[in-house]
């Protein structure tokens, strides 16, 4: 940091100790505790008071170099906290850690936290129920890459090591800040900044990153010798997994200056658990985020969340970030639905005792760190009292065969901390401990008779206040206190002359005068010896609250994770209800059948009812669908919804529509649509192929593929050529094979249905009436024979004139095009994606009849005998023809 103004005059013992702090952190901006305020100087200063809106003044403003200064009030802080986190800033906050009227000389002072963008742990600064993850990124030298997520708010903490990118990792969880090595190039590092604008991204220490260093550091933090614990021996080859596992916990570490108490385990995320999203579908479903970037109204998660506790909350969303493979749990999960459905008053009772539940994962996790203000922890009590009502009511007589049993039944007993927590937390504790009133009387004699004292000793002064009026006449005389002068009797000018002369007086105001006496004097050292005794041991008591819950941690998280189970299952029922959904058949297949499907999202936004369609695809019969149709018809709901129902029943839930029968996938890849990727430097070809390439080369048996309108990006033949052998190598017997849904408005393509035995036609129903046509927005056998795209640009408002003129040029196109045909019919193949002298016909169909013969006499030339002379004269008589055009 530059310390504009150092240079001059010599610094104050103040700004000395301010620049000796900020030296010890200076990639943090450094908040300066000054009685009321937090202060920041030279560059740090000018940073606040852009990023907060705050004025920036300056000290010693009239000296030869004035110190730029700006401050926020201390009371809010966590206002001006959330600004500074979500500029992308980290903060570093420096308390006095001694009272000022006890320092001799300069107070004490000791940065207490660093809050960065992604290990923000306080509610007010960690929006909502959603995650909040700090990643670590190791790139391998592999294919494969290393990667731990951090949760600092909850303690969760996983990590994984597989074929991921960071924008897919990014896109798959609500990444806030991401940590890598110092020593990655800085050309990756702006490139990662382009694409993930909203994304935090810090370097680190590269030696965290090291498999040793690493290791040390997590067997240090967990207690135990090895990782083998963790899955994560030295046999397992996870090497990356286990180096961002230790970067992103030292980290968090050298951020909390302590050990993290609420990170009590880490998880092996092993790629075979999960179905795989990367970015591009998840975009393209509109998982987390429309098109737009937008969360909310238009996303999957919004329309289908159901759930009433913030961990369950948070589990729908790892659920669609990463679906299930594994039969035996898709199947307990489906049970639990399907359960919760057919007994609606069981599950609204459920439900009812579930929305008492609150963020028991969260407000633990503030208690491990000494951190949970009364208010919470109250509230926490009382959440943990209703697990165990939820429990009861789940696992109650007549249900111990439906799945949700088995969960209740793994609820530890939290009664008695619930218990204890709400016999010694007072009725309605404020939101800081510092305050007091956090315990109820009777909870500690000690502590009541500190109080006692207090309030009877203010009573004392009341009266005494009343009998001092009447002793000395003087009826405006009130008792006050403030720090400097402790409690004092204050008297207005007009009665100073009948002030008695035991009264010694300590202050002289403009209008009045400010007197002690020996019995005000031991009052005052009754009260605030009583005080300061009583808050010692209120704080010492609150701190043994903290300390069980931080002690039942594990117990607590355990808790919530089951919790969480319940009310994602009962969601699930509660949306099945509502909308009609069914419990879909998942089996070890290769089937996708799904009968009556509606698209999730889109039947929520309808005025009018969906239109639902169905999908039949297998990897022996009809392995892939060839959609053709006019665009608004429905291609790309029809696409998305077959991809989003299979998510959502690998998630655990049923799914809209009559019925689904479907095999277990392992990927779901998705290309739809087009668009420049300026951040990554790609034009719209360029990104539709490197990201068909990725599927092509990463597809198996048992992926989804969705595509739509592969080779727009470039000539119509380059991109027919492409999509043409797209297909066959989707189809070819030796590959994998995978069930695929190919949207493509090239209709020489529905002529593979005669060479591959595998591939259907499906089009849009559509009906022309009076020049015009109108959407069914149904799926259909067969093959569409034209794109009405002439249509669509009249429903789009395109002039009149325009479509005219149009429709001119399509039917001499079509026409050429007919021509072409009937040449390349006699080729053996029956039919040729080359550009040939029937291919290039098409291509000029619009040039004038005297430009095609001048063509048609170019091509006649016998270019190996002709001589120079005669090739002139040639170009001469092609010339004049072209003339006379």
């Amino acid at each position: 940091m530059s310390a504009k103004g150092t240079g001059g005059p010599k610094l104050t013992p103040m700004l000395a100790q301010y620049l000796e702090i900020k030296r010890q952190h200076p990639e943090a901006l450094l908040l300066f505790r000054m009685g009321d305020f937090y202060e920041t100087f030279f560059d740090d200063a000018e940073v606040l008071a852009r990023v907060a809106n705050v004025t920036l003044t300056s000290r010693d403003r009239k000296s030869e170099h004035p110190v730029p200064l700006a401050g926020v009030p201390h009371h809010a802080l966590d206002t001006y906290l959330h600004r500074l986190l979500e500029a992308g800033l980290t903060v570093a906050i420096c308390d006095q850690v001694e009272d000022p009227a006890q320092a001799k000389g300069l107070v004490k002072r000791e940065v207490t936290q660093v809050i960065s963008p992604g290990t923000a742990t306080a509610p007010e600064l960690v929006a909502g129920a959603a995650g909040h993850y700090c990643l670590a990124y190791l790139p391998g030298a592999g294919p494969e890459n290393g990667w731990a997520l951090l949760d600092a708010s909850t303690g969760e903490f996983r990590c994984g090591q597989e074929e991921v990118t960071l924008a897919s990792l990014c896109e798959r969880h609500p990444v806030r800040e991401v940590v890598v090595a110092e020593t990655l190039p800085d050309e990756r590092i702006a490139r990662w900044r382009a694409v993930l604008p909203e994304v935090v991204l810090n370097r680190i220490g590269a030696n965290w990153f090291h498999p040793s260093f690493a290791e040390n550091t997590l067997c240090e933090h967990f207690g135990t010798r090895t990782l083998d614990p963790f899955g994560l021996g030295p046999q397992t080859d996870r090497e990356l997994a286990v180096g961002a596992a230790g970067a992103v916990l030292r980290y968090l570490c050298s951020l909390n200056l302590a050990r993290p108490g609420q990170v009590t385990s880490l998880a092996f995320t092993d790629r075979g658990d999960r179905l795989l999203l990367d970015e591009e579908t998840l975009r393209n479903l509109e998982v987390f985020r429309t098109f737009r970037g937008e969360r909310g109204e238009g996303t999957l998660v919004h329309h289908i969340d159901a759930t009433v506790t913030p961990a369950g909350r948070r589990l729908l969303e790892r659920r669609l970030a990463e679906p299930l493979t594994d039969l035996e749990r898709l199947g307990r999960w489906h049970r639990a639905v399907e359960g919760a459905v057919r007994d609606r008053p069981w599950r609204q009772t459920v439900r009812g005792a579930l929305g008492r539940i609150g963020d028991l994962e969260r407000w633990s996790a503030r208690a491990s760190s000494g951190r949970l203000g009364p208010a919470q922890a109250r509230r926490l009590a009382s959440s943990l009292r209703a697990v165990g009502e939820v429990a009861a009511l789940v696992a109650a007589a007549g249900r111990e065969e439906h799945p949700a049993a088995a969960w209740a039944e793994a609820i530890p007993d939290l009664g008695p901390l619930a218990a204890g927590l709400l016999d010694r937390l007072a009725e309605n504790p404020p939101a800081q401990a510092r305050a007091g009133g956090v315990i109820r009387d009777g909870v500690d004699k000690e502590l009541d008779d500190c109080r006692l004292i207090a309030r009877d000793t203010r009573g004392y002064l009341a009266s005494l206040q009343n009998a001092e009026r009447e002793r000395t006449g003087i009826g405006s005389l009130k008792i006050g206190f403030n720090k400097v002068f402790g409690y004092f009797f204050e008297v207005t000018n007009k009665h100073l002359d009948k002030v008695p002369a035991e009264y010694v007086q300590k202050q002289t105001l403009v209008n009045a005068a400010r007197f002690h006496t020996d019995e005000l004097k031991e009052a005052e050292i009754r009260i605030l010896d009583a005080e300061e005794r009583g808050a010692e041991l209120e704080a010492s008591l609150y701190a043994e609250l903290q300390a069980r819950v931080a002690g039942a941690l594990p117990e607590i998280r355990e808790a919530a994770a089951r919790v969480a189970a319940i009310d994602l299952a009962f969601a699930f029922a509660e949306l099945a209800e509502q909308r009609n959904y069914c419990r879909p058949e998942c089996d070890d297949s290769l089937a996708l059948d799904i009968v009556g499907g509606r698209h999730p999202v889109v039947e929520c936004l309808l005025d009018s009812d969906f239109i639902p369609n169905e999908i039949r695809l297998d990897c022996e019969r009809r392995q892939i669908l060839l959609l053709t149709g006019p665009n608004m018809g429905g291609k790309s709901t029809y696409l998305r919804q077959a991809a989003l129902i299979t998510l959502m029943a690998q998630a655990g839930g049923f799914v809209p529509a009559e019925s689904a029968r479907i095999g277990i996938a392992d990927r779901i890849f998705t290309r739809v649509g087009a668009s420049d990727n300026v951040a990554r430097g790609m034009s719209t070809f360029f990104a539709e192929m490197s990201e068909t390439a990725r599927i092509l080369h990463q597809m198996t048996r048992r992926s989804l593929v969705i595509l739509d309108e592969i080779g727009r990006g470039t000539s119509t033949y380059d991109g027919l050529s492409l999509a043409w052998a797209i297909t066959e190598f989707l189809h070819a017997d030796e590959g994998p094979r995978p069930r695929t849904i190919f949207a493509t408005h090239y209709h020489e393509l529905t002529n593979l249905a005669e060479q591959l035995p595998r591939l259907a036609n499906i089009r849009l129903g559509i009906k022309e009436w009076e020049g015009r046509i109108i959407f069914m927005h149904t799926i259909q056998p067969g093959r569409s024979d034209k794109s009405y795209g002439i249509h669509v640009a009249r429903l789009a408002g395109i002039p009149e004139p325009v479509l005219e003129r149009a429709a001119v040029l399509l039917d001499s196109l079509v026409s050429d095009d007919e021509r072409a045909r009937e040449s390349r019919s006699r080729t053996p193949a029956g039919f040729s994606l080359a550009a040939d002298e029937a291919g290039a016909s098409a291509q000029l169909s619009l040039f004038t009849d005297d430009e095609r013969d001048a063509l048609a006499a170019l091509r006649e030339l016998d270019l190996d005998r002709i001589s120079p002379v005669d090739a002139f004269m040639w170009l001469v008589r092609i010339r004049r023809q072209l003339d006379r055009d």
